[in-house]
C-alpha cells in the first residue's frame, strides 16, 4: 500500500479554504424530496479550466426518484454531485457521506454510483465511480479525475505567472467482483494478473490473446468480462 506523498497533504490543504462550504444554500426543499443534502461546494476563482465534467448541467435521473427529471452535472475534483431540483432552485449537492445514490445522465446514458473504495494511492474514500459494464455479477468502475494545479509565480522577470488550473486526468479502473470487494486495475496491463492470484494464468494467457491494451476501454471491458466468467 502506497503512502500518500507529503505535498499532496499540503496541496489539499491549500486547496480547502477555497472549498468552504457556501452559506444560505436552500437544502429544505431537497430534504423534504427526500434527499439527503448539503451545500454545494464553492469553486475556486480565477483557475482556468474546470472542475466538472461537463460545465453545463444536464437531464439526470435519481434512482428511486424516477418519476422527476432532475439536472445535474459531476464536480470530479472533489467527487461531488450537484443537483438543481428546479427552475429557480439553488442546486444542491447529494451528501454521500452516510447515504448512496445512482444518478443516470440521460442524454448519454451514463450512470454515476457512489461507493466506498480504496484508491491506487491506497487511500480510502467513498466516491461517484461510473458503471462502464455490468455483466457476470461484475462491474467495471470508472473513476473520472480532475486535478488541481495552483498558481506558479515567475522566477524571474522575463519569466510570466503560470495561472491555476484545472486539468482533467487520465481515467483510473476499478473491478467489483461477485463478493462487492473493489480492486484497482493497474494501469500496466502486465501488472493485471496479479491482482488475481488464484486466476493469474488464466488472465495472463488472456490478455496476450486478445493484445488486451488498458488505453482502449472496449479492451478494458472485455478483460473484466472474463475475469467475471472465472
Amino acid at each position: 500500500m502506497s503512502k500518500f506523498p507529503l505535498k499532496t497533504f499540503i496541496l489539499i490543504f491549500s486547496v480547502l479554504p477555497h472549498f468552504i462550504f457556501s452559506q444560505g444554500i436552500n437544502v429544505d426543499l431537497a430534504s423534504e424530496v427526500g434527499f439527503a443534502p448539503k451545500n454545494v461546494s464553492r469553486a475556486i476563482s480565477g483557475a482556468m479550466g474546470s472542475p466538472y465534467i461537463e460545465e453545463s448541467y444536464q437531464s439526470v435521473k435519481i434512482k428511486n426518484f424516477e418519476d422527476k427529471i432532475y439536472s445535474g452535472r459531476y464536480n470530479a475534483f472533489i467527487s461531488e454531485m450537484e443537483i438543481l431540483l428546479g427552475a429557480g432552485q439553488t442546486p444542491i449537492a447529494l451528501d454521500i457521506a452516510n447515504n448512496d445514490y445512482e444518478v443516470i445522465f440521460l442524454n448519454e446514458n451514463k450512470i454515476y454510483k457512489s461507493f466506498a473504495y480504496t484508491t491506487d494511492r491506497g487511500v480510502s474514500k467513498k466516491g461517484f465511480l461510473v458503471i462502464v459494464s455490468d455483466e457476470n455479477n461484475v462491474q467495471l468502475l470508472k473513476e473520472e479525475r480532475i486535478k488541481y494545479y495552483d498558481k506558479i509565480p515567475a522566477t524571474s522577470s522575463y519569466d510570466q505567472d503560470k495561472p491555476a488550473k484545472f486539468r482533467r486526468e487520465d481515467d483510473t479502473y476499478y473491478i467489483k467482483l461477485k463478493d462487492d470487494s473493489i480492486l484497482y486495475l493497474p494501469s500496466r496491463t502486465k501488472d493485471i494478473p496479479s491482482v488475481f492470484p488464484n486466476n493469474e494464468k488464466e488472465i495472463s494467457t488472456f490478455i496476450k490473446k486478445n493484445k488486451i491494451k488498458t488505453k482502449n476501454e472496449e479492451d478494458i471491458i472485455k478483460l473484466v468480462n472474463f475475469i467475471g466468467s472465472l
